[in-house]
């Protein structure tokens, strides 16, 4: 009797939009393969290929004689379940990205190979019997390894060997040589008895944290979506808190988004503070072992609690019981390249197939969850109040138009610097632009020193005297003289280097530090700085919007917007709703303690409504007037959008493909869709390519998505496909 031939439909990591169909190989008819398992394939003139066995089935439509077979199994079970899966083939339906990009997106660097990964078990280590009981001094081991035993004894129980690598880099000769020597054990995890933390207890909440926890917490079962506005410093990580330890109770996992690598160590210590359970980290500044670790210990169920920034939304839980994310309305939770994914909608979707609820959090929601919540979509959660004695900030709107300035700081500005430091206070400062000068210009023939990859002004780093892009990262050595008529030339506009220097000479005897992208580059620099400033060893801080979100800085009294008229008269539509949320959340940085808090906003612009709306009436009252100018003008959230962005070398090359696809979905359509474009993007030239986009518009959901399926097709066999790069991005966040 004759069994059914079996196909198996594999994702490979290509740009093309489909899967392809193979024969299991000889060994394969007796390990059954099954979805989820990952198999190596031939593909095209590759011969061993990561893949993921999406289904297997009884028909193919390709002829039997032209399918290869695998190479073989690389696991003998899914390492990834049937529920996980469809997750990751429903995101590619949605976002119109190739599946095999998506799962290669989705799964830690170690488990994208062609080779079988064993579950990665944390080795412990800790003082040998021989070391505590006996005189070991007679034993020649080297400085690095006394820097071992020393930490060992003085943390006194077993430590990870991921987290003994993280303090003493290059280790593993010194652990083997003292474990040869017998001072040092080595245990593997499941036999570590890891002493038991005094815990914090619970901080007792005000009336409106215990009505959103209750709210939460009856809920728990059922796929509820709550959005939980806050002022800043209301207190809604109290509220996570506390509905993640009824969660945990229940024996279920949390899974917690953060916008910054930044924010996550502060919020590990305050979690690691209140739980008593294994902590689960993921994001990109993790070594891939660490990764893997985290992500297998949140599959099997062991961490309860999993922390990280977007790309964590990927993560498989045993035991789902809640998804959380903090500041949903952040930027940095939508992915612009590659696989353009939105972690936030991704989480709420996540949520509702696993029937748990999710709690988006922000002090200045995004209009798109505002107008979920409005619909009763969402279950709107208010604090309206900060937590403790903090009180809201006092705001100055203050008008430099002709004011004495030292750089870019008004001399009113510095005064008031002044009077906080003698009070023994701290003072934040911020601007969201590093560097010292944002153009050089020469005054006597007008040539600019530009970035002849992207063609806009290299910003003058005087750190160490270079020309960079921060566009496209190309740096030069600076440049006195033009390179046309060779005159003196002038450096125009300031970034957080120029306030550095204003700050030293201001206020020689004042600890100032300087939080940017440019002075956090090294492993830990961002910790120890926050540790500095929540240890009063810091007076004044200086920073971008690493420093504007998340941070609890309860000494600060003073914060001021150097530059606030950034993002007034931007093209972008969302540009309005990103300046109030940047403004409200640098504002939420003073005053969280029991001394009052006072913002200075510098403007050249004191008599703009946004500003005297947000100060006045709150960043809720605002959100009401941006939602109603976009339901006049038919924006999101009253319309959905899709971009087409297309790149290339030659910009005519560009022109074609971007114009004949837009008129292939305009016949497609039968002007059923808006399409605005062809146009260069905001920033037309990047890295050497030229850029233009095509913006398309529906008022209905499934209609988009079922012309833009058929478009893709029709795009990818289009003549000049080749010679562009083009991606499509649903929902876009960024006009640039």
């Amino acid at each position: 009797m004759k069994t059914k031939k079996k196909f198996l439909r594999v994702a490979v990591s290509t740009p093309l939009r489909r899967t392809f169909d193979y024969l299991p190989d000889d060994d394969t008819e007796i390990n059954t393969p099954q979805p989820g398992i990952r198999v190596s394939v031939p593909f095209g003139k590759r011969k061993n290929v990561f893949g993921l066995i999406i289904s297997v089935n009884s028909k193919s439509e390709y002829p039997f004689h032209k399918l290869k077979k695998i190479n073989y199994l690389i696991d003998k079970k899914p390492i990834i379940d049937i529920k996980h899966l469809d997750l990751l083939i429903w995101a590619s339906n949605y976002y119109h990205h190739p599946i095999g990009e998506v799962i290669h997106n989705a799964l830690p660097a170690l488990l994208r190979k062609n080779e079988y990964k064993k579950k990665y078990e944390d080795n412990f280590w800790s003082l040998s019997k021989k070391k505590l009981s006996s005189n070991t001094h007679t034993i020649k081991i080297s400085p690095a390894q006394k820097d071992i035993i020393n930490y060992l004894k003085k943390c006194n129980q077993s430590i990870s060997e991921i987290e003994l690598y993280k303090i003493f880099p290059r280790s593993k000769r010194s652990l083997i040589s003292l474990e040869k020597n017998g001072l040092i054990q080595k245990e593997s995890g499941e036999h570590v008895e890891v002493l038991k933390k005094s815990i914090k207890k619970n901080v007792t909440l005000n009336n409106h944290q215990n009505d959103a926890v209750n709210s939460i917490v009856a809920s728990l079962k059922t796929n509820s979506v709550f959005l939980l506005d806050g002022l800043t410093g209301s207190g809604k990580t109290e509220v996570y808190m506390t509905v993640m330890k009824s969660v945990i109770e229940s024996n279920k996992q949390c899974l917690v988004l953060l916008p910054e690598i930044g924010l996550t160590p502060q919020i590990i210590k305050r979690f690691k503070n209140r739980f008593n359970v294994p902590i689960g980290i993921q994001h990109s500044g993790l070594s891939d072992i660490e990764r893997l670790k985290h992500w297998q210990d949140a599959k099997t169920g062991k961490t309860k609690i999993i922390l990280g920034t977007r790309s964590a939304i990927w993560t498989p839980l045993k035991n789902p019981g809640i998804y959380i994310i903090d500041e949903e309305h952040d930027l940095s939770y939508k992915q612009q390249s590659g696989f353009q994914y939105s972690a936030r909608d991704l989480l709420v979707v996540r949520a509702k197939r696993d029937n748990v609820p999710a709690l988006l959090g922000s002090a200045t929601p995004s209009l798109e969850t505002i107008f979920n919540a409005n619909k009763n979509r969402y279950i709107h959660l208010i604090l309206p109040t900060r937590a403790g004695a903090a009180k809201p900030p006092k705001f100055q709107l203050l008008d430099i138009s002709g004011k004495k300035m030292y750089g870019p700081l008004s001399k009113i500005l510095i005064d008031e610097i002044k009077n906080h430091l003698k009070a023994k206070n701290q003072v934040l400062l911020f601007l969201n632009r590093r560097g010292y000068s944002t153009h050089i210009y020469c005054h006597h023939c007008g040539w600019r020193a530009e970035c002849e990859r992207c063609e806009i002004p290299f910003t003058y780093h005087k750190s160490n005297n270079t020309l960079k892009c921060h566009q496209c990262g190309t740096s030069k050595k600076n440049i006195k003289n033009c390179a046309s008529c060779k005159s003196e030339l002038l450096r125009l506009g300031h970034g957080t280097e120029q306030i550095e220097e204003v700050l030293l000479t201001q206020f020689p005897k004042s600890n100032i530090a300087r939080i940017d992208r440019d002075t956090t580059r090294k492993k830990n620099t961002m910790d120890n700085y926050l540790d500095k400033i929540n240890t009063g060893k810091i007076d004044i801080l200086v920073g971008t919007q690493m420093i504007a979100k998340g941070h609890h800085f309860p000494n600060v009294t003073l914060t001021a917007i150097v530059d606030a008229d950034r993002g007034l008269f931007s093209t972008d539509f969302r540009a309005s709703e990103r300046l109030a949320q940047l403004f409200m959340q640098v504002s939420g940085r003073t005053g969280r303690g029991e001394k009052e808090g006072t913002v200075i906003v510098q403007t050249y612009n004191p008599s703009h409504p946004l500003f005297h709306s947000l100060i006045k009436n709150g960043y809720n009252y605002l959100s009401k007037s941006l939602l109603e100018e976009r339901e006049s003008s038919l924006l999101p959230p009253y319309s959905y959008m899709a971009f087409l962005r297309v790149e290339a070398h030659n910009v005519n090359q560009v022109k074609y493909f971007i114009k004949n696809a837009g008129m292939q979905l305009k016949q497609l359509s039968k002007n059923t869709l808006q399409l605005f474009g062809p146009i260069p993007a905001l920033i037309e030239k990047h890295s050497g390519r030229f850029r233009y986009q095509l913006i398309i518009q529906a008022s209905n959901r499934n209609n988009l998505h079922a012309y833009l399926d058929e478009w893709l097709q029709k795009l990818e066999k289009m003549k000049g496909s080749k010679t562009v790069r083009w991606s499509l991005d649903i929902d876009p966040q960024d006009m640039s």
